[in-house]
């Protein structure tokens, strides 16, 4: 019995179940590893970052525990990968004593398939204005519909990346505080644990 154990968490470990965390790498002096168990805090003035590897991500809670606003400038931004290719970010207001969150790579966002579909039940649905239902026995037809249907397509690399394996990213954030923009530089390594 414990011959099976020993063979199944030898697989479970070679099965490719590889786990990421984070480090500062640059500027030297913020150095440091960004693990799970807590937050990692670095002090850029007037700043404040809060790092934590959360799902082999880096989570970058920007904290803003001044008086004013300050905003991210999307576009003079970047995250470069490791492949050398540069990701703008968005531009984001941080509100006085809140925080802004970034998490790298981004999360693409869920997309949902929208189109005709089959259920077996008991019941009935009304629709909008031109919506053709009928009320019975499992009986429900959308995709006659007078409607259009829409769906979101978001295929834009720029924003949305993957990163695969080990590597560093070059983050540039630049800020906008009362017409005075300012900016923070960090390269973040992602190693295997």
């Amino acid at each position: 019995m414990r011959s099976l154990a020993a063979v199944l968490l030898t697989l479970l470990a070679i099965s490719g179940c590889a786990r990421y965390e984070y480090d500062i790498l640059q500027p030297p002096d913020l150095a440091r590893h960004i693990g799970t168990a807590s937050d990692i805090v670095v002090r850029q003035d007037p700043l404040e970052y809060r790092l934590r590897t959360v799902d082999n991500r880096l989570v970058m809670r920007i904290y803003n525990p001044t008086e004013d606003s300050i905003t991210l400038l999307g576009p003079q931004s970047s995250a470069v990968d490791p492949q050398g290719q540069s990701h703008p970010l968005r531009t984001q207001t941080i509100a006085p004593q809140s925080f802004i969150k970034l998490i790298f790579p981004p999360l693409r966002p869920r997309v949902e398939r929208v189109g005709p579909s089959i259920g077996i039940g008991v019941g009935g649905t009304f629709g909008g204005r031109y919506r053709r239902h009928y009320e019975g026995v499992g009986y429900d037809q959308p995709f006659y519909d007078d409607e259009p249907r829409y769906l979101a397509v978001v295929d834009d690399d720029a924003l949305y990346w993957d990163w695969r394996g080990e590597g560093q990213m070059r983050l540039t954030l630049v800020f906008d505080r009362g017409g005075q923009t300012f900016r923070h530089q960090f390269v973040i390594g992602r190693k295997k644990m």
